[in-house]
């Protein structure tokens, strides 16, 4: 009798370490907030600001093993903003970052949900360590932030999180199997603004793109394009009156990068070319950007040098873009590492603009015509 309940506990054990196997749920998240001060022109702002190193944000993700190599996942991450204690871009802790959920299969993987769009993927990938944080971003983040949010932060360079070319809502994802011998890729597509049919932006931010990329050993190559749908009708908050709103957006990225066994580089294109749907003058924003990072010590240096050139004027952009105009970056920065999960950073950066560009820095005051902008970075970073 005793052998006999013996045996049941270990089953009922062995059937709960199975099921414990096929499914999984992982809480993650970064806490990052630095001291920023930095000037444009004769102004000059210090600050404490979130997400100067890496993106501060909290998040679940989870899996369950279906059986004949499908799975089901799903993702839920927020933006958090750790120096006021507030949530992410809304100032409420939710899941606008990611929430997304789907199957992974031999065949791929589908997606749907709230997602990163498919030419930004590319864009991350290429743009150089901490591509889209702090005053040594890249220069084409420094240039979407200003675009879709720098006018309601009060920042150089805010991100408002909701219209931009970073995500999209309402799409649906297809991936590549990850064993094509280092091709990789992904097809997307979102409805748009379907719930908000009645006020007449239905069409509003359908996005339809893809990316196609090879790795070889040291060498990764992708290219990826999105064309974001505007729509005239789309002029009250959430929806800033800038380039996605009213305008249909195309976004085009070329990448690659080597690996020369401790040395990175990588080097990109990006083209933002915008056109407003009432007819108004369309404009478009293109050029390239360069890094390279090295293991010194028990932490990381990094250099990074972008160069863009405006032509048109999208007139709604504040002034964003002029025809002519040109601006260039570089950085410098360095990441010492305390831990596997915490570091602790610092970056100084300087944008030049000429020819009345107006390009700013992400953390520093608003970006001024013809008017250098310099920051320096100093903060802290944990990973969870």
């Amino acid at each position: 009798m005793k052998t006999q309940k013996t045996l049941l506990a270990l089953g009922a054990l062995a059937a709960s370490s199975l099921a414990l196997a096929q499914s999984s749920v992982t809480l993650f998240g970064v806490v990052d907030v630095g001291v920023t001060t930095a000037k444009t022109g004769s102004v000059r702002r210090t600050a404490v600001n979130p997400s100067q190193g890496k993106t501060s944000n909290i998040g679940f993700r989870g899996a369950e093993d279906l059986g004949g190599g499908t799975r089901a996942e799903f993702w839920l991450a927020g933006g958090s903003n750790p120096d006021t204690g507030a949530g992410g871009s809304s100032g409420a802790l939710g899941f606008e970052r990611r929430s997304t959920v789907g199957l992974v299969s031999p065949w791929g993987e589908i997606r749907l949900g709230r997602d990163y769009t498919a030419s930004y993927n590319i864009f991350t990938a290429f743009g150089g360590p901490d591509a889209t944080t702090g005053v040594q971003a890249n220069l084409f983040q420094d240039i979407r932030a200003l675009a879709y949010g720098g006018a309601t932060t009060g920042t150089g360079a805010g991100q408002s999180g909701t219209v931009d070319r970073t995500r999209i809502s309402n799409a649906v994802g297809y991936f590549l199997p990850r064993d094509l011998g280092g091709v990789y890729g992904q097809l997307q597509y979102s409805f748009g603004d379907e719930n908000r049919s009645d006020s007449g932006a239905a069409n509003a931010r359908r996005y339809a793109g893809g990316n196609l990329g090879y790795r070889y050993g040291p060498l990764n190559l992708g290219v990826g394009y999105g064309r974001t749908q505007g729509n005239p009708a789309v002029t009250a908050p959430p929806y800033p009156a800038a380039i996605a709103a009213a305008s249909n957006l195309e976004d085009l990225v070329l990448g690659a990068s080597y690996d020369f066994g401790g040395f990175l580089l990588n080097g990109g294109y990006n083209s933002l070319k915008w056109k407003p749907v009432g007819g108004a003058t369309s404009g478009k924003a293109a050029g390239f950007y360069l890094s390279g990072s090295l293991p010194v010590g028990p932490g990381n240096f990094r250099v990074k040098y972008g160069s863009v050139k405006f032509s048109g004027n999208d007139g709604t952009a504040a002034g964003l873009v002029r025809s002519g105009a040109k601006a260039d970056k570089y950085s410098v920065g360095y990441v010492y590492d305390l831990s596997k999960r915490t570091s602790l950073y610092t970056a100084l950066a300087h944008v030049s603009n000429k020819r009345n560009a107006n390009i700013g820095l992400i953390g520093g005051p608003s970006g001024a015509a013809n008017a250098g902008a310099t920051g320096l970075d100093l903060g802290i970073s944990h990973s969870f």
